[in-house]
């Protein structure tokens, strides 16, 4: 991914970030993260239907792609927030 369609999709994820910040006056952590990954979860299946005629036989690749990408997206942000809560810790 480039710098320009790399800055836009971090773009978008802050605004997904910002309306589960504004709902999370109201709703637990716990609601949000799960409704965030059904909705992930939904468009995923959504773009894989666009990205083929055979979803049926193509599933597991998508599954594939998308649990490694997720995985690999999970980690770098744990990694980050290993990192502040031990500066945090540390103050």
């Amino acid at each position: 991914m480039d710098q320009e369609n790399k800055k836009a999709m971090y773009d978008m994820a802050d605004k997904f970030i910002d309306l589960a910040n504004e709902i999370s006056k109201s709703e637990s952590y716990g609601t949000i993260g799960v409704a965030i990954r059904y909705a992930a979860a939904r468009y995923s299946a959504f773009e894989a239907s666009m990205r083929t005629n055979n979803l049926a036989e193509d599933k597991e690749k998508h599954l594939q792609f998308f649990a490694k990408t997720f995985t690999e997206m999970l980690q770098k942000n744990f990694k980050e927030y290993i990192t502040l809560q031990s500066k945090t810790k540390a103050n």
